[in-house]
């Protein structure tokens, strides 16, 4: 897992970002743009991937949204643009993968799931999850420590060009996430990269929850919001959020289908069931109801996410295009930790990373 610093001002940080990955984002933007146009349905407009992201954003309000509601990270996304010598438009519309998966609304093909566990440790709460993408995003894997006079030293992981996928921060907010698709979506809402980021600048989970629940929201997702504390879990979409009952006290198991959200599109809802995806995801989540209370520490939750012939480990040629892209551990205590490893299990080691934005020696667990 690299790891990249950036510091400074939203914009500084941004080109940080392009400047230290600009090979690595153009690879992945390069396996992004073959995988977006190849599958468009027959009598797609053509005009390739600038086409293809330009109609993308404008039949979208996608990103006056995240001006308007987030212009730091709207800063940030910008300076990613200039650091990496990309345009903006494609820049955008790749930071916004939850909403092209209901723009393009491919049935035959859909989207990765994730499968998320928080539980009580001793001093705090701990929040792990899989991340499960898209296959081709595989190798763009990166931590960004992010540090600046706007923000608590955060810690996300992200792929190669995007402002990030989940995180937590100094302050001990963790934030993860599970994709609910069959919620409803609304093109003028906030995308989710941008939701996490924002929830992520929050000094306490109070205000995480806050920002959540002020937030119009662009696509289905599940938040989970752990501090030393206590876990909180919404199912945020067009409709608002609400609040998923805790298995117990401080405990949380969550994978791709609604607990709590009413807000269902019943044509989303039938794409999914048909493709097999809700059916997985209630696999998985009995697989993890099964293990979850014989879980104690972070060590046994690592071990339950190093199993690779579980159902919660993906591979893309056997999940449909669908792989876990890495998975995330986050003990908030009074010592916030944060370890990650690149891949499915068993393909890469742990590492520890700490939030000093000066370099540190990473730890492999």
């Amino acid at each position: 897992m690299r790891v990249v610093d950036c510091a400074g001002t939203s914009r500084t940080r941004g080109r940080a970002h392009g400047e230290t990955l600009r090979d690595l984002i153009a690879d992945a933007f390069a396996r992004w743009a073959e995988a977006t146009l190849s599958a468009q349905p027959p009598g797609a407009p053509g005009g390739g991937i600038d086409a293809y992201c330009e109609r993308f954003l404008g039949e979208t309000a996608l990103l006056q949204s995240c001006a308007r509601e987030t212009p730091d990270l709207h800063d940030e996304m910008a300076g990613i643009a200039e650091g990496a010598n990309q345009p903006l438009h494609r820049l955008a519309a790749y930071n916004m993968m939850d909403e092209q998966w209901w723009f393009d609304a491919r049935p035959a093909t859909p989207p990765p799931g994730c499968s998320l566990i928080a539980m009580p440790v001793e001093g705090g709460h701990l929040l792990a999850q899989n991340m499960d993408l898209p296959g081709q995003m595989d190798g763009s894997q990166v931590a960004l420590r992010l540090s600046g006079p706007d923000i608590p030293d955060t810690i996300v992981l992200s792929a190669a060009g995007l402002i990030g996928l989940t995180g937590a921060n100094a302050a001990g907010v963790a934030v993860a996430v599970n994709t609910l698709l069959m919620l409803g979506h609304n093109p003028g809402g906030l995308p989710v990269a941008f939701v996490v980021r924002h929830a992520l600048a929050a000094r306490d989970g109070d205000e995480a929850r806050v920002r959540l629940a002020d937030t119009r929201h662009a696509s289905g997702q599940h938040y989970a919001i752990a501090t030393r504390d206590g876990v909180a879990a919404v199912e945020c979409s067009a409709g608002g959020c609400a609040s998923v009952t805790l298995a117990g006290p401080g405990r949380l198991l969550h994978t791709n289908h609604p607990l709590a959200s009413e807000d269902i599109d019943g044509e989303a809802l039938s794409r999914l069931d048909e493709g097999g995806f809700t059916g997985n995801s209630r696999r998985r989540m009995d697989w993890l109801q099964r293990k979850e209370q014989a879980l104690t520490d972070a060590e046994e939750v690592r071990a339950l996410l190093d199993e690779p012939e579980s159902p919660i480990c993906l591979r893309a040629n056997r999940n449909g295009g669908s792989s876990t892209f890495a998975s995330v551990l986050y003990e908030m205590t009074d010592r916030p930790h944060v370890s990650m490893r690149s891949g499915f299990a068993g393909s890469s080691l742990w590492q520890s990373i700490g939030f000093k934005s000066s370099t540190e020696e990473m730890a492999s667990a």
